[in-house]
């Protein structure tokens, strides 16, 4: 079911998936506020255990520490040096490879070589510059806003929720992927904002776009949900029968929800998993990709049987995400052509990418000359 009764307009103009100015307004206006999925707490399994990457707010680090998690600019105080350059490990100490400073898990200044030579530099200056960073499910996110609303919050009860019911702390992780891409960080959130392109680019892989009956729209202010029936078989009721080994209601529909700006959270049967998009340039973007199977934490038989299962249809999932990757540089490529045929339109089956183009114009505190998108949910039982 859709929410929009017609088709809708496309809200942003071409030079928005290309233009630096344009770019450099989301930077400060839609990036530096929100929340970034970042990682699982299975990524780092032990005190010390740290990864690194590059983000929108500059290089980061993220290190489990022996109180927690906390997350860092990967630059050191004393010389404006990386930390590390490495991408993951272990590092007993939190220490600067250049010049061997070290710090504690705030972040403030432990051990520095040759004290003498920095005097009257107080003890405890020039701490490294600690990051917000919270967690939901086994999910961590990341802010580069101190005065962002918590992330349960951000989410919204429901969505945070559903976060936590498919992506715990006891679930297995199955995929860990991080692909960065020449196309726009919108083009990508668009592409799996609707089932329009399903018939064509995923004949192979996942059939005919599913039927709007067997479709349900969920717009809310700061995100959308997409679920999608499925067929009854004797390869859902399998898994439906493992989930219930497992003591866990299993749901054979797919569902994913999208949380503006960047986070697509998903789930179905026993697993989960996330898409986060991540803003590289105003052509560039970086996709990393989470996936893991629930677990009942008890190492059961059934534990085992659901891991087999998820790891057998991975290979489906790894090949819709290469064939959406193969086509969006070509989606690029077109948007940045000087001359366009029209202004774009969006069908009623496309409905949450003008919802997502309203809320983004809307953080930019920008005109819109086009109607506005309803936001609601479809009424239970509606055509």
């Amino acid at each position: 079911m859709f929410v929009s009764d017609t088709h809708l307009p496309q809200l942003l103009p071409a030079s928005a998936y290309h233009d630096d100015d344009w770019y450099q307004r989301e930077r400060k206006l839609v990036f530096h506020p929100a929340w970034w999925a970042v990682a699982l707490v299975q990524e780092m399994p032990r005190e010390g255990h740290f990864i690194t990457f590059d983000h929108v707010g500059g290089p980061v680090m993220v290190r489990r520490g022996g109180d927690g998690f906390h997350a860092y600019r990967n630059v050191c105080p004393h010389r404006m040096a990386k930390l590390t350059q490495r991408a993951c490990g272990i590092c007993p100490q939190l220490r600067c490879e250049y010049h061997g400073w070290e710090f504690d898990d705030s972040g403030m200044t432990r051990r520095i070589p040759d004290a003498p030579s920095f005097r009257p530099l107080e003890k405890g200056k020039l701490g490294l510059d600690q990051l917000r960073l919270d967690q939901a499910g086994a999910v961590l996110f990341i802010t580069f806003d101190n005065a962002a609303p918590p992330v349960r919050e951000w989410l919204g009860e429901e969505e945070h929720g559903r976060l936590e019911a498919s992506i715990d702390c006891i679930s297995r992780p199955i995929w860990r992927e991080d692909v960065d891409l020449p196309v726009n960080w919108k083009a990508v959130v668009e592409n799996s904002l609707e089932s329009y392109h399903v018939g064509t680019i995923h004949a192979a892989t996942i059939g005919a776009s599913p039927t709007e009956s067997d479709c349900r729209h969920e717009l809310w202010e700061g995100g959308s949900r997409f679920t999608v029936r499925s067929p009854d078989s004797a390869w859902t009721r399998l898994k439906q029968r493992v989930g219930r080994g497992m003591g866990k209601d299993v749901s054979a529909d797919y569902c994913h929800s999208h949380i503006h700006p960047g986070l697509l959270r998903m789930s179905i049967d026993f697993g989960g998993g996330f898409q986060s998009v991540t803003p590289t340039g105003p052509r560039s973007c970086r996709i990393s990709y989470r996936s893991v199977v629930g677990q009942s934490g008890t190492r059961t038989l059934p534990d085992l049987i659901a891991r087999r299962l998820a790891v057998s249809e991975l290979p489906t999932w790894k090949k819709i995400v290469s064939e959406d990757m193969a086509l969006l540089p070509q989606v690029q490529q077109g948007l940045e052509s000087p001359v366009h045929p029209g202004p774009g339109l969006i069908s009623r089956r496309e409905e949450r990418i003008t919802h997502f183009q309203k809320w983004l114009l809307a953080q930019m505190n920008a005109s819109q000359s086009a109607a506005a998108v309803p936001v609601c949910r479809p009424t239970e039982g509606a055509a």
